[in-house]
């Protein structure tokens, strides 16, 4: 008979028949006696460790916002100085402080320069209703988490095309391809028009799978693996799966009939308000 997967501890499986009490807990494919068990597993697997330094790279840094608002002609080398002077002092964005100055009397030249900054398309205008119309299928939390918003699929390419604002986060895109499979293909927006579209994102209603709205955020990394244990506990089977984004730590727990996200701030993210891991279970 095998034993418990948690090497510090040993403890023999017992037989198939033995009462669901002592049946054990599921975990990544390996078979833990308890949920204390489970969540040190849990716990290894999601404590990184000391993250390690990035090679340098050779590619040239982007130009910057300025350079290439002047470079298509949008503001002059006097309106760039003085909007760079007032910034100093507000602590605004330079894009908005060309807008507060009235240099700019729209964001469309702002937008248009941050896309070719980071090599994307944009949106100079968009239909919030194509977010209520479009997919729902991740929580809406994990969505503002990420800070892309869906909302259209091409199905044969497994692309969703999202919304987001500047300055684009490609490890939120590489971390919605890890968990999901879709590759996401990001348009940039005015801020005030992304914030409408997250506020418009309604995850869609699966309650047999309980797919929707099973999103959280818990402290730290030691209340993630609390919480990855007691939903392993209750499920009886789970599969934790995980991604890394510039502002959390994304992990995607996924059983029979559940899929559910832990989101774990990183230094990047700021305050988060308290949360509580409740416990989806597999009714």
């Amino acid at each position: 008979m095998p034993r418990c997967a948690d090497p510090t501890c040993g403890r023999w499986r017992p037989e198939r028949l033995a009462p669901r009490w002592a049946a054990g807990i599921r975990f990544n494919g390996d078979w833990y006696c308890s949920r204390d068990c489970v969540e040190g597993a849990a716990l290894q697997g999601l404590d990184d460790g000391p993250a390690v330094a990035p090679r340098p790279s050779t590619a040239l840094p982007p130009l910057r916002l300025g350079v290439l608002l002047r470079h298509i002609g949008a503001i002059s080398e006097g309106e760039l100085n003085e909007a760079l002077r007032s910034q100093q002092a507000s602590g605004r964005r330079l894009g908005q402080e060309l807008l507060r100055l009235r240099i700019l009397s729209e964001p469309e030249p702002v937008l248009r320069a941050l896309a070719a900054q980071s090599n994307v398309s944009y949106l100079s205008s968009f239909d919030i209703d194509r977010v209520t119309r479009g997919p729902s299928w991740m929580p809406a939390v994990t969505v503002r988490a990420l800070g892309l918003v869906p909302f259209e699929l091409d199905e044969e390419q497994r692309r969703v095309k999202v919304v987001c604002a500047a300055p684009l986060s490609r490890s939120a895109m590489n971390a919605i391809f890890k968990l999901t499979g879709w590759k996401a293909e990001p348009y940039l927006v005015d801020d005030e028009v992304w914030r409408r579209a997250v506020d418009a994102y309604r995850p869609v209603d699966v309650v047999d799978t309980q797919a929707a709205g099973l999103s959280r955020t818990v402290s730290g990394v030691a209340a993630a693996a609390a919480c990855v244990a007691d939903t392993a506990l209750a499920n009886r089977s789970v599969t934790m799966r995980t991604a890394d984004t510039h502002r959390y730590k994304w992990v995607r727990l996924e059983g029979p009939r559940l899929v559910s996200d832990l989101l774990v701030p990183s230094g990047h993210a700021g305050p988060m308000p308290n949360a509580q891991c409740s416990m989806p279970n597999a009714q």
